[in-house]
């Protein structure tokens, strides 16, 4: 035998043995994977058996620790999972308080745990649910080019500086029929004088003249 053919005998004896260690691989992989089944159906055996026999005393005669066993697993389980629900159910309950809201009646500050609102007493589904109430319409006089309100004795109106002789509503008593800009009549010289039916004229220098030849 040549050298050429030793070389090629030995070529082919590192194949076939390359190829047995890759089939003996896969084997043992594959027996790892049907071990694994197995004992996945043997617990599923012995759970449904156990289910079926733990109140047989002919069967558990003999076997005791295993059941017993199996018992305080179960037992143990069952209360992990309790602790665990408990810890859930106070996560969501500190949530639900971290997201407080305003009262919708009086505007006081509550926690989503209050029944009651703290401010009005309002049960907790009214202060949600109410529409908050809007601003109350102002007291006294208004502007009525703005409606901002007037104080005493303003002559322009502060929020949009309209003439108070021109801009005032008649909340404030004055009328158009009595609005003197127009007419060329300082305000310094009106004087709103009423009749008998209450109906009002005015005239410069401080008298009233009556409206209508009255």
């Amino acid at each position: 035998m040549g050298f050429l053919d030793n070389v090629t005998s030995a070529v082919n004896r590192g194949t076939a043995a390359a190829g047995r260690g890759a089939d003996k691989i896969k084997l043992s992989a594959r027996i790892g994977e049907l071990n694994k089944q197995r004992q996945a159906l043997a617990a599923q055996l012995g759970a449904s058996l156990y289910e079926a026999t733990r109140n047989d005393a002919a069967l558990v005669s003999g076997r005791e620790a295993l059941y017993e066993g199996i018992a305080r697993v179960d037992a143990e389980r069952e209360e992990r999972q309790r602790q665990i629900a408990a810890i859930d159910e106070q996560a969501a309950a500190a949530a639900t308080a971290a997201a407080g809201f305003t009262c919708a009646v009086c505007g006081a500050r509550m926690t989503g745990a209050d029944l009651f609102c703290s401010g009005c007493g309002a049960p907790a589904d009214r202060a949600r649910a109410q529409a908050a109430p809007g601003p109350s319409a102002p007291s006294g006089p208004a502007c009525a080019s703005c409606g901002a309100p007037l104080g005493e004795g303003d002559m322009f109106c502060m929020a949009c500086g309209a003439k108070v002789a021109s801009a005032v509503s008649a909340d404030a008593g004055v009328g158009e029929a009595e609005l003197i800009e127009n007419a060329g009549i300082g305000e310094s010289e009106l004087v709103e004088a009423g009749s008998g039916d209450g109906n009002a004229a005015v005239a410069p220098g401080g008298e009233g003249a009556p409206r209508g030849g009255e």
